[in-house]
């Protein structure tokens, strides 16, 4: 084998491991946004279909809120880290993308009524999943890659069979498929960091 392909090889190992580095550290930001949003969107459902009264300023400003400050403390952690890598960069513009589109869903599609509001779970889960899938590629987590066939399926259905269910689809989605993602990546950093102080 000739030396610039090991050089290579060497290279797309480094890449790997530094964005498996990466994505276990995304961990908390899986959990953060995924029980704001879930719990909200939950709640939503809730007052949907009756159960609470209607009042959603009341539900999602605290979510937003919770979601804020946890993102907050969670950037102000890893800022002490070491520098961030190219390949964490890489897994940070994956989570940017999906966000800017989703926002973009949001107020443009909206606000100017393009975009049918009880469409959005649907939408907003099929790009959860494409940020899943790019995710686990880019950090060589088959696991956390294969869970945006769940976020698949899930908008699809949505997308098929329409109606009040998708908020609470959408939500418990979130509480299972990307809290508790968060948590086994974070698991893998608390080990990996073990393993590092040896």
């Amino acid at each position: 084998m000739s030396d610039n392909v090991r050089e290579d090889l060497t290279y797309i190992r480094e890449l790997m491991a530094g964005t498996r580095r990466a994505a276990s550290i995304s961990g908390g930001y899986f959990i953060v946004w995924g029980v704001a949003t879930g719990v909200g969107l939950v709640l939503t459902w809730l007052q949907v279909v009756g159960v609470l009264p209607y009042r959603p300023m009341m539900t999602w400003v605290p979510c937003i809120a919770f979601g804020m400050i946890g993102n907050l403390l969670l950037i102000r952690r890893d800022i002490r880290r070491p520098v961030q890598s190219y390949a964490g960069r890489l897994v940070g513009m994956v989570w940017v993308a999906v966000g800017v589109t989703q926002l973009i869903y949001f107020f443009a599609g909206l606000g100017t009524h393009t975009l049918p509001g009880q469409v959005l779970p649907a939408v907003f889960s099929a790009l959860i999943g494409t940020g899943l899938f790019l995710t686990g590629v880019l950090a060589g987590l088959g696991w956390l890659r294969n869970l945006a066939l769940g976020w698949w399926l899930g908008s699809l259905v949505m997308f098929l069979w329409p109606g009040e269910y998708a908020i609470l689809l959408m939500g418990v989605l979130l509480l299972l498929c990307y809290v508790l993602p968060g948590v086994v990546l974070i698991r893998m950093q608390h080990r990996r960091d073990d393993v590092e102080e040896v």
